[in-house]
């Protein structure tokens, strides 16, 4: 009989290490929080960046990490609150902010300087159960499977906040640069705007990916993608999803004038420029992290009519460490989604 007290759970124990699958006491909620019974959970390449400890946690190891889960409420805090024991709920990587600074009224709870980030900061949904503040409960609407809505929870979301920070409009076009699975949702989110897609990738494998997915050019990201892409007219808006710092000069060179370029992927490289590439075209360079819980709820939405779907490869929780190894060396197509049922 398994004990009720205890759960399993992967532990980061050692930056650089792999993750050791261990029983561990069952978390409790406190008053405004869920326990949530985890039925999947996504691997997403910022784990990679923490277990190496590029993205080290503010707190001392072990880390349980993990921040696109989705699962069952099967305990109530005290407090009780909006949720109810059985309801459906996806686990971001935004556990939850102040609530009362600037940020957080003005739509950008996910910039708040206090927030804490689930898998980070607070233990996350490479476990079999997790706890949730009831206020940051996304509730997954009928017709998303677990497997399907546990990557929306930071990679779709994700996706979807950058896309709307680019600020292209239908008829515009749009370069993706980094076809993973950030990469693959912000394809089909633009073509849902109206948007004239360019997808840029160094594999051909995820280029046909991408076209297969509604793209309507593609470029392989070589030393002449700036100039491929500004023989297509040039990009009104550039997304990157790539973790190197090699896109930031195909970036520039595909921009036309007064174009966004929005960051989402996090290389470890520092990225330069001369002055006059952004003063003289009047670029802007905006920075992009997770989503709030608006623009989760607006990508469930879609989700739920069937209009985005991932390119999801799914594998038993045990087999974690060949997750995110498949992960570090570029053999995962889309997003891996750990199944705990």
């Amino acid at each position: 009989m398994p004990n009720p007290l205890t759960m399993k759970a992967a532990l980061l124990k050692e930056y650089g290490k792999l993750l050791e699958i261990a029983e561990v006491p069952r978390p409790v909620p406190n008053a405004d929080e869920v326990l949530v019974k985890i039925e999947a959970s996504g691997v997403c390449f910022t784990d990679v960046h923490i277990m190496k400890g590029e993205h080290a946690s503010p707190n001392p190891l072990p880390l349980i990490m993990g921040h696109e889960g989705v699962g069952r409420v099967v305990e109530l805090g005290s407090d009780g609150g909006r949720l109810k024991v059985g309801d459906r709920v996806g686990i971001g990587y935004v556990f939850g902010a102040c609530g009362h600074c600037r940020e957080c009224l003005t739509g950008g709870e996910n910039y708040c300087p206090d927030f804490d980030a689930t898998g980070f900061s607070v233990s996350g949904c490479f476990a079999e159960y997790v706890v949730m503040r009831q206020e940051w409960a996304n509730r997954i609407p009928e017709g998303i499977s677990p497997i399907e809505a546990a990557p929306l929870m930071c990679a779709g979301a994700a996706a979807y906040a950058s896309h709307k920070k680019t600020g292209v409009q239908a008829g515009d076009t749009l370069a993706i640069f980094g076809l993973g699975g950030l990469g693959q949702y912000a394809i089909q989110i633009a073509k849902l705007c109206g948007v004239r897609v360019i997808a840029v990738d160094i594999s051909e494998e995820k280029l046909a990916t991408a076209k297969a997915l509604g793209a309507d050019e593609i470029v392989v990201a070589d030393e002449n993608a700036g100039a491929a892409i500004q023989a297509l007219g040039g990009a009104h808006g550039c997304v990157n999803f790539a973790p190197v710092g090699a896109t930031w000069p195909l970036m520039l060179a595909a921009c036309a004038p007064r174009a966004t370029i929005v960051l989402t992927a996090v290389p470890a490289d520092q990225l330069a420029f001369y002055t006059y590439e952004v003063v003289e075209r009047g670029i802007k360079v905006i920075g992009s992290s997770a989503s709030n819980r608006q623009e989760m709820n607006e990508l469930l939405a879609l989700a739920a009519k069937g209009n985005v779907k991932g390119v999801i490869n799914t594998m038993p929780f045990e087999q974690i460490n060949e997750a995110l190894s498949s992960l570090i060396e570029g053999r995962t197509d889309g997003r891996t989604v750990l199944d705990f049922q």
